[in-house]
């Protein structure tokens, strides 16, 4: 896969990571985690799933911002709200 298209992906799935209720600001959201995901789940991208798991094990190294938003997101108490919402 080319990395333009890597890219892409990962940008979208960290939109997808966001939590589903907020729409302002999400393209901002998706900024923080896009280049954690390249950096420290790239070969788990297309697969939402694994980065997601990536994700978890990789939570230390999360930059300060994406962090935030993955614990935000890992701790809601709605279903709407969970990493596997769309």
């Amino acid at each position: 896969m080319k990395i333009g298209t890597r890219i892409g992906l990962a940008a979208a799935l960290a939109v997808q990571l966001c939590p589903a209720g907020v729409r302002a600001g999400e393209a901002e959201q998706a900024e923080l985690c896009r280049d954690d995901v390249i950096r420290l789940c790239a070969s788990a991208i297309p697969n939402r799933g694994r980065i997601i798991g990536c994700m978890k094990v990789q939570r230390a190294s999360l930059s300060a911002g994406c962090r935030a938003i993955f614990d935000e997101q890992m701790s809601a108490p709605d279903g709407d709200r969970s990493p596997n919402a769309r």
